[in-house]
């Protein structure tokens, strides 16, 4: 057999293989869009964003998981998590949208901090970077017609949700928990890494909940198809909800979609509570 190529492998030439494959990827990523652009005058700025953001998630998100598995891994499917999904474990979908009206308190906290005066500088090149990211994120998600969010639907819902999940939770996450032997500290800092590489610091907190949200349920579930679906529906919903707008069908604002008063927000709560604890009982009854 041609694969794995990389046989009986230490831990340390395995980061260092994943380590080239990601640096590839993110050089080949960032040089393929140049090289096309340059040689098209006629590519509009929203078609630009658009190939820029597909190849970005092919090389850096989705081929190096890919390729990191068939080289040093027997049975590369399975190592990554492509397992059949318990029924039970679709539960995360509800809990995608249960989990708004905690999320947006942790957002909302999140956007109100403020650093010392001595880190303005700091601050303001955040502040610069997250302006610069909501901008080049509305003007993708700004379309009206369906060949528009159809395109949305595959590369910010799709390639998205395929590639980020397979990164880190595949690959990173399930190094983490075998290296520090112990499955909240790697989902944590797994989530910790997915969150502060979007390089949004006043979305940090909120993307650090779906995050763990996403590591807990590809651990309790035990295949990758359910975090993959359930950050699939969460970016998904707003595609779809930008486009409705759009069109004039609905009105309502996304960056606040999730918000309730209290009294909702402790039926939030407590209905992740209880999808939580049914999710840990199936998963203890799987492994029985």
């Amino acid at each position: 057999m041609i694969f794995p190529i990389f046989k009986n492998t230490k831990t340390a030439e395995r980061i260092f293989i994943l380590g080239i494959l990601l640096v590839m990827g993110f050089i080949l990523g960032s040089i393929i869009p140049l090289l096309i652009f340059s040689l098209s005058n006629s590519t509009t700025e929203l078609n630009t964003l658009r190939i820029s953001q597909i190849i970005s998630q092919l090389f850096v998100f989705i081929l190096p998981p890919l390729l990191y598995a068939l080289f040093v891994k027997d049975k590369p499917s399975e190592y990554l998590g492509f397992k059949k999904i318990p029924l039970w474990s679709l539960t995360g979908i509800i809990m995608m949208y249960a989990i708004l009206p905690i999320n947006n308190v942790f957002a909302e906290w999140n956007a109100s901090i403020r650093l010392p005066e001595s880190m303005k500088a700091i601050e303001d090149l955040m502040k610069s970077l997250q302006e610069q990211a909501t901008i080049i994120t509305e003007k993708m998600l700004n379309v009206n017609d369906i060949s528009g969010l159809i395109i949305n639907l595959i590369m910010i819902a799709g390639l998205a949700a395929f590639g980020e999940e397979l990164l880190f939770r595949s690959i990173l996450q399930s190094f983490l928990i075998k290296r520090t032997r112990n499955a909240h500290i790697g989902i944590f800092i797994a989530s910790c890494i997915f969150s502060f590489i979007h390089f949004e610091f006043y979305g940090f907190a909120p993307r650090l909940v779906l995050g763990m949200l996403l590591g807990y349920m590809f651990y309790f579930s035990g295949t990758i198809w359910v975090p993959m679906i359930m950050h699939f529906v969460n970016n998904g919903t707003a595609v779809i909800l930008y486009y409705l707008n759009n069109k004039g069908i609905t009105n309502i604002d996304v960056e606040s979609f999730g918000k309730t008063e209290l009294l909702p927000l402790f039926v939030s709560i407590a209905v992740m509570i209880t999808l939580f604890m049914f999710v840990i009982k199936q998963h203890n009854k799987s492994i029985e």
